[in-house]
């Protein structure tokens, strides 16, 4: 069988198009999918207008980029809504994980249809070579959007239409054309309720203002590379013990740890109240105040230590909170 024979068969395989064009099927390579385990899947041209600012990495982590498969795989909400936080963390990365697995059984059924492509990490590892500027290639949720999975909330989230905003997004960039791409949604899910304004601790989120990248960044990933540089400049310049403890304290010290051996998120509570998506917003509008106590009180009042900037808006909101211990720390911008 020659090539184009063979690239005839597997077009058709997928219920290509075929002929001219030999694009392939958008609806069955959506059920393949879905078939390996994803919740949701939609599809992009690199062509696309709005993913000017994205396609040069797109390109660089692989040139033969013709389409991009949006990927969304559900996480379990009571998990990640648990005022005990550790089980929020579990359900992100052991979903996150199994999400993985799926994203590269989908390539591989894939190839086996004369589809090359690469799998991309859902978050991390990520080139820090490029650290502090974008070290990023390919947005997730940037593509999410432009496939029709889901219109950024408030939270800066993504939110499904059905599924809210309790998702892992994942992308894979491959060398075929499809028949048929995915618009974004005409209608935003998100219900401009504002609860992830008022239970972020750091004033990130405002129902009308922009959001607070560096202030989240600062607390939430305190525990990860924001904070692990300020961990390491403690540990080489403290002349003794006791001026170590003074900027880390022996439960920070133990909380590093685990987030470098379980890689721990200090956040998330901006999804945890989110009560969009037709799967999760009937709590809410049914009963907005025992929402409220449920799932948000707990929260906006769980003693933690909070991570912020001295002098900023998110210093002022923490410090308007009684339950939470501000923890003044040094921003990245002045770091030697």
């Amino acid at each position: 069988m020659n090539h184009e024979a063979a690239k005839l068969k597997c077009a058709k395989a997928l219920g290509a198009t075929g002929g001219k064009n030999g694009k392939f099927s958008r609806d069955m390579l959506r059920q393949l999918c879905l078939t390996a385990g994803a919740d949701d899947a939609g599809f992009v041209e690199i062509a696309r207008e709005s993913l000017a600012c994205d396609r040069e990495g797109i390109l660089r982590v692989y040139p033969a980029t013709r389409s991009i498969i949006a990927l969304a795989r559900v996480v379990n909400r009571e998990n990640v809504q648990s005022p005990s936080r550790y089980p929020a963390n579990d359900e992100y990365h052991c979903a996150g994980d199994e999400f993985s697995v799926i994203c590269r059984e989908i390539l591989r059924r894939l190839n086996k249809q004369g589809i090359r492509g690469v799998v991309l990490t859902k978050a991390f590892p990520m080139d820090m070579s490029r650290w502090p500027g974008k070290i990023w290639d390919v947005s997730h949720k940037t593509i999410a959007v432009a496939a029709g999975l889901g219109q950024m909330g408030i939270n800066r989230l993504v939110i499904h239409p059905r599924h809210g905003n309790y998702l892992q997004l994942n992308s894979i960039l491959i060398n075929a054309e499809v028949d048929q791409y995915d618009q974004p949604l005409i209608h935003n899910p998100c219900l401009e309720c504002g609860l992830c304004a008022k239970v972020c601790p750091v004033a990130a989120i405002s129902k009308d203002g922009p959001f607070d990248f560096i202030a989240c960044s600062t607390h939430s990933y305190r525990y990860n590379m924001v904070g692990f540089q300020d961990w390491i400049d403690a540990i080489i310049s403290s002349p003794d013990l006791g001026t170590y403890r003074g900027r880390f304290q022996d439960r920070e010290t133990a909380a590093m740890w685990q987030s470098l051996m379980f890689r721990i998120d200090r956040c998330g509570y901006c999804m945890a109240v989110c009560p969009a998506g037709d799967e999760v917003k009937g709590d809410y509008l049914g009963n907005k105040k025992a929402y409220y106590y449920q799932i948000v009180k707990p929260l906006k009042e769980r003693p933690e230590p909070v991570y912020v900037v001295a002098g900023t808006r998110a210093e002022d909101e923490a410090r308007r909170n009684p339950h939470k211990e501000v923890r003044c720390v040094q921003p990245l911008s002045v770091r030697k």
